[in-house]
Order: C-alpha cells, then structure tokens, then sequence
C-alpha cells in the first residue's frame, strides 16, 4: 500500500471521506486543489476528504519531500468568526492531550496564508491494510480476548483524556478508534470534545445541507439518548454507553443493536432518539453481555460512573477468560521535537505565555536549537518584552552565525527598541544571508530613513521596489521616495 493510499484509509476511518472515493483532485468546499501551493510550504496531491466545516489535504512539503496530511477549515466557513474560533477550540484541545499510547496526537498547529492547520499523527495501517475497527469489524472481526484487549486500551486513553480536561469524546464509535499494526488502539477525532464545552445549546452549526441544532449532534447510532437533547451536558457516562454500542458490534459481528427498520418517517434523529431511549438491548450469548448491559442503561446514573470502574470489571473478565493482563501504557515524556512543536503549536493558537514555557522546556533539552531561540524571540517580540527578545535572537545567532532569520528579527526588536545603528547592522547582516527576503530592503531604508540618511533611504526603497514590484508595501515605499525627494 502507498503511503497515499495509508494516508486515505485513515482519513476515511476519521470520517472524512466515503469509503468508495479516491483521493480528489478538489473538491466542493476545498480552497485548493491538486498541485496548488499552500504557504509556500506544501504542494498538494490530493483532497483527502471534506467534513462539516473541515477540509484534509494530502500534501507534499517543498523542501523536505515528505507526505502529511492537513486539516484546515472549509473555504466557505474562513470568514465565519465563530466557526474559525470553533476550529481553533478544537485545534487547542489537541495540543493540549500530549503523547499518550491509546490517544491520536496533533504533531503540529501551524499558520500558512491566513489558515489554520492541524497535522495529525500518521496511523499506518497492517498488511491487511486496516487502520481502524470500523475495518476490523468489517473484514476481520477480533475474538473475544482481543475484544476485551481493546477495549480496556480505550479505557486507559478516556481516563487519559480526562485527566487532560476532557469531560466528554462525544463521538465514540469504530470510525473514530484507530488500530495500529502493533494492535494498538489509538481515539481519534476529539473535536466535539473541543467545541462543544463552549457552545450554548441550541446555537446552530453550519453544515453543508442544513443547520444543526447543536445542542445535540453526533452519530445517531452510537448516542446515548441524553445526548440527542443537549450535547453540552454529556459527560463520561455518555461516552460509556456509546462504548457500550462499540462493544455490541464486537461481540455479534459489527451488528448494532438499536437499527430502524423500513424507516420511512423522514424524521431520523427523531426516531432513532426514541429507540435509544426506549427498546431493550437485544440479548446476546456471550462472557461481555453483562458488562454492556450496564453500559447501555438509559438513565446515566444507572451505567458504569467512570471508565476506571468499567476497566476494573474488563481487567476481571480478561483474567477469567485468559488468565493474563492487560498493562496499561505509559504516558511517556516529550522529545525535543515534540516540546518544539507544541510551543510552537501554541504560539500559532495565541497562547504566547504558554508556548514560552514550552520552547524554554524544549531547550532545556536542545539548547542549541536555533530555530527554538529564534521562536522564543518572536513571543516576546509580541508580548513587548523587547529586551528578552533581543537575547533570544542574539542566542540564536550564537548558535548559527548564517542564521537570516535570526538577524532580520533582532533588527524588528533592536528598531522597536530605539538602538537604530545596531538594527541597521542586523538588517544589513540579514541582507547579505539571504538577500532574496522582501522585507529586509524595505526595513533598511526604514531605519535609514529615521537616522536622517536620506540618500541611503531613497537607495535602499528603489532596491527594495527594484527586486519585488509587487511587494506587500510597495505604495508606501513610492510615496516615501517622492517626500524625501521634494526635502
């Protein structure tokens, strides 16, 4: 299997797209297709799949070659405030979670031309090219030891997650529980989790064939029946008994045990809301059948309270069944990269304050990563800690002497700061590592400008319209030339 045919299997298992597509080209709701540049950054191959207000591209970086997938916002919904906010609240509680062996991770948030982007961990599927249970389910149903395996491995990452603030997954269901080639499970898509601890019921979400009233929304045959009334109120309970629906397919192959038959009232949610509340759960022969009983009871006081006390009475059944254990995985700590990438992550979400103590956490342990100094920088740059930043940037180029990027940023705070001689000198460095940047001309005729080198000025604003005739500041440029050729 290519690594654009894993990439798509696993975006189809997170819901994104049908099982029957190929990877488009474009799609209704993607601002770009396939070849297009995003940021300068990525070409992309292929449209992995369009959501609710979500779109994943299949990408190619520019420099390194390497295939990621990137979630974005639709291109209807970039201009909707409270939706970009939604995606943003999703994007935060993905970065928050960490690394944990039971969980799917966000490697990155990242910025490019006015989007946001999540680039979420790779899930590479088996030989047998399955990445999730909805495929186990389908081709290769596990057997009740495996079952149960998996099942506590799901409960370890939910008491993970809890840990990390999440009250609520909210979309329990195969789709959405990875499998690794090691067997693992890993939860994917904890984006309702993101956004709906913020939405006041009733608000209306946008989707691409009506409003959804989101005081309940998810998938109609995994809810529990609170959570067709209020999503918002959902709590571990609802995500237990959505667990509870996993654990029927698993143990009467992939059959759900609540399914509307010859439904023709035109009013599903409706419907399948009173047979969530209402029709007992089919009987089923097997050691699980009283452990999802429990769970799918109605009333939520009534089901397992916690995960753990779920786990407790899987742990038990798995060493009846096969005398063995279950080990839960270590959340491990984060390596340099990973330190990098969430501060650098937060910083991208507005989080400067918190992305600081990160990028300090990942140079405790890299401190020669310039790149990180040269971040850190920036925070304080917007924070207004002008003199923190002048450090940060002269530690970077300590580090890396050629380091352009570090010379033209210690130029923005040393200017900002008054120290005009010593940012023209940075500036000038910054010219000569990398003379083909459109800002650094510019910002040299600024600072010349404000020492009164009126010639230099004018010299370095013809360079700067010379090089780039459509520059971002090329009408202030032209005016400042004709100002200071009339004094």
């Amino acid at each position: 299997m290519s690594l654009a045919q894993s990439i798509r299997t696993l975006f189809q298992r997170l819901g994104f797209l049908p099982a029957h597509h190929g990877i488009a080209a474009h799609a209704e709701g993607a601002a770009y297709r396939r070849g297009d540049d995003i940021g300068g950054t990525y070409v992309v191959q292929g449209i992995l799949g369009v959501g609710g207000f979500g779109v994943v591209y299949l990408v190619r970086g520019r420099e390194s070659g390497a295939m990621h997938a990137l979630k974005t916002l639709r291109d209807e919904y970039l201009r909707d405030s409270g939706t970009r906010e939604l995606f943003r609240r999703e994007a935060r509680v993905w970065v928050g979670l960490d690394r944990h062996p039971n969980i799917v991770r966000a490697d990155f948030i990242t910025e490019l031309s006015g989007r946001l982007y999540i680039g979420m961990e790779y899930i590479e599927p088996g030989d047998d090219g399955l990445s999730s249970l909805a495929g186990h389910l389908t081709a290769h149903p596990p057997d009740l030891a495996q079952a149960i395996r998996w099942c506590i491995q799901f409960c370890h990452g939910m008491e993970y997650a809890r840990s990390r603030g999440i009250r609520c997954h909210r979309d329990v269901k195969p789709e959405n529980i990875m499998i690794t080639r090691e067997k693992t499970v890993k939860i994917a898509d904890f984006g309702f989790a993101g956004v709906i601890e913020h939405v006041r019921a009733g608000t209306a979400l946008p989707t691409r064939r009506r409003s959804v009233q989101r005081s309940g929304f998810g998938t109609p045959t995994y809810m529990p029946p609170e959570q067709f009334q209020n999503a918002s109120r959902c709590d571990e309970r609802s995500d237990i008994y959505s667990l509870g629906i996993v654990m029927y397919q698993l143990v009467s192959r992939g059959r759900l045990p609540f399914v509307l038959k010859g439904h023709r009232s035109g009013d599903y949610w409706n419907d399948m809301h009173r047979l969530h509340a209402d029709a007992p759960v089919p009987r089923l022969s097997s050691p699980l059948s009283t452990i999802i009983e429990r769970c799918l009871q109605k009333e939520p006081n009534k089901r397992y309270q916690s995960f753990a006390d779920l786990r407790a009475d899987l742990d038990a059944l798995l060493k009846r069944e096969t005398g063995g254990v279950e080990k839960a995985g270590a959340a491990r700590g984060l390596a340099a990269w990973e330190l990098y990438n969430k501060a650098y992550s937060l910083s991208n979400l507005g989080h400067l304050e918190e992305a600081l103590i990160w990028y300090d956490k990942a140079l405790e342990v890299d401190p020669e990563n310039a790149d990180a100094w040269i971040n850190k920088g920036a925070c304080q740059h917007k924070l207004g800690r002008l003199e923190d930043s002048v450090r940060s940037f002269s530690r970077a180029l300590a580090v890396d002497k050629h380091n352009a990027a570090a010379s033209r940023n210690l130029g923005s705070s040393l200017f900002a700061l008054g120290r005009l001689e010593d940012a023209l000198d940075a500036f000038k460095k910054g010219a000569s590592l990398e003379p083909s940047n459109e800002s650094v001309w510019l910002n040299i005729g600024l600072v010349e400008d404000r020492l009164g080198r009126t010639g230099d000025a004018v010299a370095s604003f013809h360079a700067y319209l010379a090089k780039y005739p459509h520059g971002a500041r090329i009408d202030y440029a032209r005016k400042r030339i004709e100002e200071l050729s009339r004094e």
